[in-house]
């Protein structure tokens, strides 16, 4: 499986480049993830929470920075397994700046085995962008929370004679009616016309929210 893009930040690149490197962080904005801890030298290991189509379940996984360009890009290896199946990948980042914002480009490639990859390669392919979608979203949030917190202090030797910026407040992450709207676009994306997506999407929101009902009961 292949997955790449492109997605711009509100926000200066070293900021970005902290954010993405805080464990606390990037547990609040993972959509699934019970914990997410550093064991080592740019190493990290974690817990998700997955529901893909008809299967779920816990995935224990860990992740190893390589290649570290400050603040500039990183290469990630990422090893992940469960009961439900395991999911192996690589992938290279790039951060780079645009006048007060940030555009990273990511390119990865994925493993997916076990029952996970039962459901279909369209599905993975689906709840993968999703996920993607909605944590780089959360980190853009806590991006721009950050700036406006930073935006708040004086410097020296001068008076702030403006308001304080409002903060951003804080991300949540997406509700399981949410994420199955997210895949549902994804899979509407790559079936159908755009005269046709909308009557698609609200089936295949209704299907995914049946089966993890389902599942949870």
């Amino acid at each position: 499986m292949k997955v790449a893009g492109e997605y711009t930040f509100d926000g200066p690149r070293d900021v970005v480049w902290e954010m993405l490197l805080d464990p606390d962080v990037l547990a609040r904005v993972l959509p699934g993830a019970e914990k997410l801890e550093q064991v080592g030298e740019n190493e990290y290991e974690g817990q998700l929470k997955i529901k893909v189509g008809p299967v779920q379940g816990d995935f224990q996984g860990k992740v190893r920075l390589e290649d570290i360009m400050p603040p500039d890009s990183y290469t990630m290896h990422v090893d992940g397994k469960g009961a439900a199946g395991f999911v192996k990948a690589t992938g290279r980042l790039k951060l780079t700046p645009q006048d007060d914002r940030t555009v990273m480009t990511y390119d990865a490639d994925a493993q997916v085995g076990g029952r996970l990859a039962s459901v279909g390669q369209r599905l993975v392919d689906s709840a993968a962008r999703a996920i993607i979608a909605q944590s780089l979203e959360g980190l853009n949030a806590a991006v721009k929370a950050e700036v406006a917190a930073q935006a708040t202090l004086p410097t020296a030797g001068a008076t702030r004679s403006e308001p304080s910026p409002p903060v951003e407040p804080e991300y949540r992450k997406p509700s399981q009616t949410q994420f199955a709207a997210t895949v549902a676009k994804e899979v509407a994306k790559d079936l159908l016309p755009p005269n046709l997506r909308r009557a698609l999407i609200a089936i295949i929101i209704v299907m995914v929210l049946v089966l993890i009902w389902i599942l949870m009961t």
